[in-house]
């Protein structure tokens, strides 16, 4: 009986040892395996935090390939008509929860790359409504925000492109957009000088590189729009905006628009480029739908010349350029109709006056000589005074979501003056001499264009 025991108490020990033995080796290997998982979801929750950051990046973008075709040789130095890219742009928009936006805007056509837009914006977290720009952006003006891949003239009028070439500039902007009235403000400092020539003594352009403040003078720009809704009629804007800008004189004396008044001035002074406007968008939900919108400008433009220094040897021998202040005025008016659901039909009608106190019948007339060549060469009125206006027609096929297609015709027109070209009738220039039909500069100088366009935006 005690070996039958003695038996029993041999197995049922060596069972224990073996039981605590596989109860060891299974926690070693559920502590293995929980190891394992807590690896895994560690590189799961790192792997779903970037792809939440990546979800907050917005990337979008569109491709504008064309056919123009010129009616004047003239026009172009190369082709009469050709195929190109207009525009090739790749916008990448990163936002984060906390109200700050940063955009990144390259246009990649071949040979041409530049960054069109590269700024930060802070939005306001507590009242919802200020917002902060800083960095590279369109100026505030409504032609100039208006999209390009939305706009219905395939280009911006002629004198939105004259003021704002380039349509951005570098500075920082403040956006008033109250919750409780419609109304929204902006307010923009920026370096200024942006697309305009400035040049050195011996008259080569110093600000051909993009992004150079020149001076230490900056422009300031302000608008100011109210959107008054019309029931179910639709709805009005309208608003104001203004220009207040300088650059820096490199030479000794300033024309006036009329080239008979000049002034001395000193290097470094102001030279004043200053001009208001006003503008309306008018939106009605009627026969499918239904805009007009248009905008006016008129103010004070310049341009910067250059005085050769005496000390600069044969440099002084190079007759120098006053600067040039001028009276401008201009604007468009837009008719955009709603064809259907696929299709839609626009009109633009925009005049641009460089210089309002000189007629096209003073052109090569008024001017004035100087003994001072080293300051100031003979300066007289030319093309670049000529009022210019410009019809557009455009028709507009939206294939799908994505893809638009587009037919613009535009007839360019210029003051009549005595040079070559095409009048319907006699006139009289200032100087009393008669010019008979048929000399106009308007085929001389711009010529209408017919313009095919395909858009892919995405």
């Amino acid at each position: 009986m005690k070996k039958l025991q003695s038996i029993l108490l041999f197995f049922v020990t060596v069972l224990a040892l073996n039981l605590s033995a596989q109860e060891q080796s299974v926690t070693e290997k559920l502590s293995e395996v929980n190891d394992k998982v807590n690896g895994l979801l560690e590189r799961v929750s790192t792997d779903e935090a970037d792809l939440q950051k990546l979800a907050k990046i917005k990337v979008s973008g569109y491709i504008q390939a064309q056919y123009q075709n010129f009616e004047s040789p003239s026009v172009l130095s190369k082709s009469q008509n050709y195929f190109s890219l207009r525009r090739v742009r790749l916008k990448f928009a990163y936002e984060t929860t906390d109200g700050i936006k940063f955009v990144l805007q390259p246009d990649l056509q071949a040979g041409n790359f530049s960054i069109k837009d590269a700024y930060a914006m802070l939005n306001d977290r507590w009242t919802k409504t200020f917002s902060l720009y800083v960095g590279k952006f369109n100026r505030t003006n409504y032609e100039v925000e208006y999209s390009s891949s939305q706009r219905e003239l395939t280009e911006r009028s002629l004198v939105i492109r004259t003021l704002y070439p380039g349509e951005r500039a570098i500075g920082a902007k403040l956006e008033f957009n109250p919750q409780s009235t419609p109304i929204h403000m902006q307010l923009a400092i920026f370096n200024g000088n942006d697309g305009l020539t400035i040049s050195n003594n011996a008259g080569t352009n110093v600000n051909a590189t993009d992004n150079i403040d020149y001076d230490n003078f900056k422009d300031i720009m302000a608008r100011v729009t109210y959107n008054l809704p019309l029931g179910n009629f639709g709805g009005l804007d309208f608003g104001a905006h203004g220009y207040f800008g300088a650059a820096k004189s490199n030479a000794l004396k300033t024309l006036s628009g009329d080239y008979t008044t000049i002034s001395d001035i000193k290097f470094g002074d102001r030279v004043s480029r200053n001009w208001l406007g006003g503008e309306f968008q008018l939106f009605a939900d009627v026969l499918g739908g239904l805009s007009i919108k248009g905008e006016y400008l008129a103010g004070k433009n310049a341009t910067i010349g250059y005085s050769p220094v005496a000390a600069a040897g044969s440099a002084a021998a190079i007759p120098g350029m006053a600067n040039f202040q001028n009276n401008f005025a201009g604007g468009y008016l837009y008719l955009i109709k709603n064809l259907g659901k696929k299709n839609q039909f626009a009109f633009r009608y925009d005049t641009y006056d460089p210089n309002t106190d000189i007629k096209g019948a003073q052109v090569k007339v008024k001017g004035f000589t100087t003994s001072d060549a080293v300051t100031l060469a003979s300066k007289m009125s030319g093309k670049g005074d000529l009022a210019t206006s410009t019809f557009g027609f455009a028709l507009h096929h939206y294939f799908d979501d994505n893809i638009r297609i587009t037919a613009c015709y535009e007839i360019v027109q210029n003051e009549k003056v005595a040079t070559a070209g095409l009048l319907t009738e006699d006139y009289v220039q200032a100087n009393g001499q008669k010019v008979a039909k048929g000399l106009d500069y308007s085929k001389v100088v711009p010529a209408n264009v017919f313009t095919l366009r395909i858009q892919a935006k995405f």
